[in-house]
């Protein structure tokens, strides 16, 4: 997967390159108008380049493939639900495209293995948030970015990583990806287990409320289930009832 590794390199050059470029150009606009256009034009071009990433982000998890796709869509979703403004439900988009490229580092027969994993496995599993925030916290045009990145599997309890952040010590868009992400994990078809019954995902996303998920985060993902939303298109039924181990008061070993 080196291809991968050198593709990645490559965009957060061009992502860090937009950057120096807006700040360099921004000055010789001669109107508020021709700026507006082309402050439009660079967020248009910033969020393929993120979007792209994402996908390369995807294809190193062969298991988890859309899954950063997935959950910028849910984060989208539950942010506007929470009355946030537009530029926020944007700029919550593009950090949850990023919640996982720390995984880009982790080895692939650790990442891909479909059994369970040795302890030492799971804690290089556990180490992508770190990986993540190390890669993205010197882009100075969105340093926000490396936020998602390390803070998505904090809890409120205190019983998350990669700091045990409690409460509201979570950064708000770590938050709401974090329900976002245990919807999809539980909501997907994997090579070894079909997705997880609808109404079962969404018990246990009650369940952990308070504990594993924030809970005014919770009560909007239940109101939008309400509205019937985040249930797929193609369901019309059944679902896997098997248990995910990451998704309980007790982080375990399995699909982080």
């Amino acid at each position: 997967m080196n291809y991968i590794l050198i593709f990645s390199g490559i965009l957060l050059v061009i992502i860090l390159a937009v950057g120096i470029w807006v700040s360099a150009d921004y000055h010789k606009f001669n109107t508020l108008e021709r700026m507006k256009e082309q402050q439009k034009r660079d967020k248009q071009l910033m969020k393929e380049i993120i979007e792209s990433f994402a996908k390369v982000i995807d294809l190193k998890d062969s298991y988890t493939q859309g899954h950063s796709m997935r959950v910028a869509k849910y984060t989208c979703m539950l942010a506007k639900e929470l009355g946030c403004s537009d530029d926020e439900v944007e700029f919550y988009y593009n950090i949850a495209l990023m919640h996982d490229i720390g995984k880009v580092g982790i080895p692939d027969d650790v990442l891909n293995k479909p059994g369970k994993l040795t302890d030492e496995e799971y804690e290089l599993i556990k180490s992508h948030t770190s990986r993540g925030y190390e890669t993205l916290k010197n882009i100075s045009l969105m340093p926000e970015l490396a936020t998602g990145a390390r803070s998505h599997h904090e809890r409120p309890d205190g019983k998350g990583y990669p700091e045990g952040l409690k409460g509201e010590e979570i950064p708000r868009v770590a938050q709401i990806i974090a329900v976002a992400d245990c919807f999809d994990a539980m909501y997907s078809n994997r090579p070894y287990r079909k997705r997880m019954n609808f109404e079962k995902a969404v018990s246990i996303i009650k369940e952990v409320s308070c504990t594993q998920l924030t809970s005014d985060v919770v009560d909007a993902f239940l109101r939008l289930v309400e509205k019937g939303e985040f249930r797929a298109p193609d369901d019309h039924g059944g679902g896997s009832t098997e248990e995910i181990s990451n998704i309980r008061n007790k982080p375990e070993k399995k699909d982080e």
